[in-house]
């Protein structure tokens, strides 16, 4: 029997007996039995809870495995690794990576020429060639073999772990940024959307 039942019998049979007997009645306070039958009510479902909840077969939640982020990419990152692999690299390998280094920098700037001063492609070359594309002598000389770089390069390039090339190749981007933004002449956006912007590229010519 359930104990909710069990708890109306009682009630009900008290009930009976007080309504039999007018002295039992009498003898009671009405207020007292419906508060003690209430908390008898609150013993008696407060034990029946708990039986169910003991009795429940407790289940686990499986969260799965956590979500992994894929790193992003930093735009211009690729360009800053040839750098780095042609700076350290030796010999033959490394004046092949270099080469191919200063082909891309010379390929924008190309491009920006031309874009800008809306000319052939060929009078765009010529005007890099001579170093016309920008007033940083230093950007001049990464890019033309004839045009030597300025002392001050040449002696930070020959300090431990520094190199001209990684400097030439520094201010070869930067001024293709600074030509971008309209602060040298010519001015191209072809800069950022090439390498990217705030670049620091990471040593021989």
């Amino acid at each position: 029997m359930r104990p909710l039942a069990t708890v109306g019998i009682a009630a009900v049979a008290a009930g009976f007996l007080v309504a039999v007997d007018r002295g039992l009645a009498s003898a009671l306070d009405l207020s007292f039995v419906v508060v003690t039958l209430i908390g008898v009510l609150g013993v008696v479902q407060g034990v029946r809870y708990a039986s169910a909840r003991r009795g429940r077969e407790r289940r686990s939640t499986d969260l799965g495995e956590p979500e992994r982020r894929e790193r992003a990419a930093v735009p211009g990152s690729d360009f800053d690794d040839a750098v780095t692999r042609a700076a350290s690299a030796r010999r033959r390998r490394g004046r092949t990576a270099r080469d191919d280094v200063r082909s891309r920098v010379r390929a924008a700037a190309v491009r920006a020429v031309a874009r800008r001063r809306n000319c052939s492609r060929e009078r765009a070359a010529e005007l890099v060639d001579d170093g016309a594309w920008t007033d940083d002598r230093t950007a001049v000389a990464f890019l033309s073999r004839s045009t030597a770089y300025p002392i001050r390069d040449q002696v930070r390039g020959s300090l431990p772990g520094r190199s001209t090339f990684r400097i030439g190749a520094t201010a070869a981007v930067d001024a293709l940024d600074r030509t971008s933004t309209g602060l040298d002449d010519p001015r191209t956006d072809l800069a950022s959307d090439e390498f990217g912007s705030g670049h620091e590229p990471g040593g021989s010519r």
